[in-house]
């Protein structure tokens, strides 16, 4: 299964396009995780075929927006991060992510690609992953591979 991250797209829709086309037919699903609700609706209409979650972020609302979603047996806790600080720190997202389940946390809002393991305070660690903005430079997105029959999760981000 293959997943595609986007974030803080900000009126961008020609580099998600450009990131879609890439991976072709091989996109399961796409995840949008806020800062371009507009965006992703427009892309969606040019690829019905892809199923799409999309979050708000902080330009749409200043509400708390998460979903904890389940692929291939993975929980994904996704969430657009600005009510969590994640500017600041990444501790109370990871946090929260853990106490409802997640094995990953995916969010944005700081426009930086991220990707590792944050180690919590009960023993516990949770995987966090930043796509980046597809909206602003460097424009990245993140991709997520799942292979069949496996435990582990290949994700990347990618530079346009």
């Amino acid at each position: 299964m293959k997943i595609l991250v986007f974030s803080d797209s900000h009126g961008n829709t020609e580099r998600m396009r450009e990131a879609i086309d890439a991976h072709g037919k091989a996109v399961s699903l796409i995840i949008h995780l806020g800062d371009g609700k507009r965006d992703i609706e427009f892309v969606s209409a040019v690829y019905p075929e892809i199923p799409v979650i999309s979050l708000n972020g902080n330009g749409e609302s200043a509400l708390r927006d998460t979903r904890l979603i389940e692929e291939e047996g993975i929980r994904f806790m996704c969430m657009h991060g600005h009510t969590f600080g994640v500017k600041r720190s990444i501790d109370t997202a990871a946090e929260y992510a853990a106490e409802q389940g997640a094995d990953i946390l995916l969010f944005g809002h700081t426009h930086v690609a991220e990707d590792y393991i944050v180690p919590l305070t009960d023993g516990r660690s949770v995987h966090v992953f930043n796509p980046g903005s597809i909206g602003h430079r460097p424009h990245s997105y993140g991709v997520i591979n799942i292979p069949r029959r496996s435990v582990y999760v290949l994700s990347h981000a990618y530079s346009l």
